[in-house]
C-alpha cells in the first residue's frame, strides 16, 4: 500500500499534467470563461465575506470577481504554472494570498465567511472526504460554494446519441485530460454535499449549452444571455451546476 506521501507525490504529478493539457487555452480563456464569469455572476449573491477561500486559481475567473466585491481573497493552487500566472497577476494586490499546495495538505491559519470550490470537485479522489475538510475551514455561519460540469447537460446528451461517448456520464478521455475522476449530476453532487455532513441550501443548473465549444465560440454575449435564461427552465440539462451549502446548525 502506497504511503501518504508516495499519494501526495503522485496527486501532484496528476495536477501539473492536467494543467498542461488545456487550461490557458484559446477554447478556456475564451468561450470557455465567458460562459464560466455568466455562472459565477449567478453564484456571487450567495458569497459571504469579508474572507473567501478561492480552491483552484486557474486564470483567475473567480478571483476577480470575489475582488470586485470587496473580499479578501486566500487562493489554493497546486499547479505551479497557475500558482506562477496569481502571483504575477496580484503581486500589486494586498487583498489576495496565494497558497501553492494540494488541497489535501492544506491547513488554514483562520476559517472562512466562504469557500468557493470552482469546478475542480470532479479531480480530486476523495470528493467527500474534501467536502468534509472544507466545512471545517468555514465559519459556523460560512458557505461553500461548489460548482461542476454537469455530466446531462445537453451538448453530452446529444453527443451520446451521436455515440461520440457511451453515455452522457461517460468520464471520458477529454475529461481525463483534464484532471477529472468524477462526472457530476445534481443527483450525485447532492449526495456528496450531505454525506460530508453539509447542510445542502440549493443545487441548481446554469447555463443551457446545445453544442461543444469549438461550435459556440463565435457567440456573442446576447445569444449567450438566451441560453442562460433558457437554461433556467431546463435545470437537469444545463452546462453547470452549483450548489450552495452550509456546516449543520446546532
Amino acid at each position: 500500500m502506497a504511503s501518504q506521501s508516495e499519494a501526495f507525490s503522485s496527486t501532484r504529478r496528476a495536477v501539473e499534467s492536467a494543467a498542461s493539457q488545456y487550461y490557458h487555452g484559446p477554447l478556456q480563456t475564451g468561450i470557455d470563461n465567458r460562459i464560466k464569469r455568466l455562472l459565477i455572476e449567478r453564484c456571487l449573491p450567495h458569497v459571504q465575506g469579508p474572507r473567501v477561500l478561492d480552491l483552484g486559481y486557474i486564470d483567475g475567473p473567480w478571483t476577480d470577481s470575489l475582488l470586485s466585491q470587496g473580499h479578501r481573497v486566500d487562493v489554493i493552487e497546486g499547479a505551479s504554472h497557475h500558482v506562477a500566472h496569481a502571483r504575477q497577476r496580484y503581486a500589486e494586490q494586498p487583498h489576495v494570498t496565494v497558497f501553492h499546495t494540494l488541497f489535501e495538505t492544506f491547513e488554514p491559519a483562520e476559517r472562512y465567511d466562504s469557500v468557493v470550490a470552482g469546478d475542480m470537485l470532479g479531480c480530486v479522489d476523495d470528493p467527500v472526504g474534501l467536502l468534509r475538510r472544507a466545512a471545517g475551514w468555514l465559519r459556523p455561519e460560512g458557505l461553500l460554494i461548489v460548482t461542476v460540469p454537469n455530466s446531462r447537460s445537453l451538448h453530452r446528451r446529444v453527443g451520446s446519441v451521436m455515440q461520440v461517448e457511451s453515455t452522457p456520464g461517460e468520464v471520458n478521455s477529454q475529461y481525463r485530460a483534464v484532471g477529472n475522476r468524477w462526472a457530476y449530476d445534481r443527483y450525485l453532487l447532492r449526495h456528496h454535499l450531505s454525506s460530508a455532513g453539509l447542510e445542502v441550501l440549493s443545487v441548481r443548473g446554469c447555463f443551457l449549452k446545445p453544442l461543444p465549444s469549438e461550435q459556440i465560440q463565435g457567440w456573442d454575449d446576447r445569444l449567450l444571455r438566451a441560453f442562460l435564461e433558457v437554461g433556467d427552465e431546463l435545470e437537469d440539462y444545463c452546462y453547470y451546476i452549483y450548489g450552495i451549502s452550509r456546516r449543520p446548525r446546532g
